[in-house]
């Protein structure tokens, strides 16, 4: 399934046509979960990292497909009856491919358009503490086959980028669809959930 992705992402950046500048970035990610059944998740953060493709059609629209790896998820606490406190940590790692509408004037940009995501790994780890507070049990899973394989989310950034191909950028991506396939929480309604600030930087 990796391999496919790759394939598919190198496939799409080499055919996309002529006179486009590459570039990278990277940043902090700031994660929930969104729908009837994940109102008690808390944040967590994690990161995001890949290649961006742009391509002006005018001097002020153009079109940006990027392939970034991204760690999702939420973490959720619970404390039982007999005081012992559990804390779930959900770490859905994706390979984000979002199509852009990329708008830029005076260095100010603005991007909205779809995104497909593809599963790449996915843990929970919960730990546990006793009553007492005296003893805490890792215990960590892998939950890969939990999620469904596709993801898809509404993107929306704000960013300025310099004359030197410097940029800054914060992102909301928003799933459309919940993304629990198998396991415990197959059927409630989460849905991915993700605030983003980058760093990117656009080869001349």
């Amino acid at each position: 399934m990796k391999k496919t992705i790759l394939l598919l992402t190198f496939t799409l950046f080499a055919t996309a046509g002529f006179a486009q500048q590459l570039g990278i970035k990277a940043g902090a990610t700031y994660n929930n979960f969104k729908g009837n059944d994940a109102k008690n998740y808390d944040y967590r953060l994690g990161y995001t990292a890949g290649l961006m493709l742009q391509q002006h059609i005018t001097d002020l629209v153009g079109v940006q497909v990027e392939a970034l790896y991204t760690s999702k998820g939420a973490q959720l606490e619970a404390t039982s009856s007999s005081g012992i406190k559990t804390e779930d940590k959900f770490r859905l790692n994706y390979v984000d491919v979002p199509v852009l509408l990329h708008v830029s004037a005076g260095g100010l940009f603005f991007d909205l358009g779809p995104q497909v995501s593809f599963i790449a790994k996915a843990r929970r780890v919960s730990e546990i503490t006793s009553a007492n507070g005296n003893t805490t049990t890792t215990v960590e899973t892998d939950i890969t086959d939990h999620p469904y394989g596709v993801d898809f989310a509404y993107v929306g950034d704000i960013g300025y980028r310099a004359g030197n191909g410097f940029g800054i950028e914060a992102r909301y991506a928003g799933g459309l669809k919940k993304i629990d396939d198998e396991g415990p929480f197959a059927g409630r309604q989460r849905r991915n959930s993700t605030i983003s600030l980058m760093l990117s930087y656009l080869f001349n």
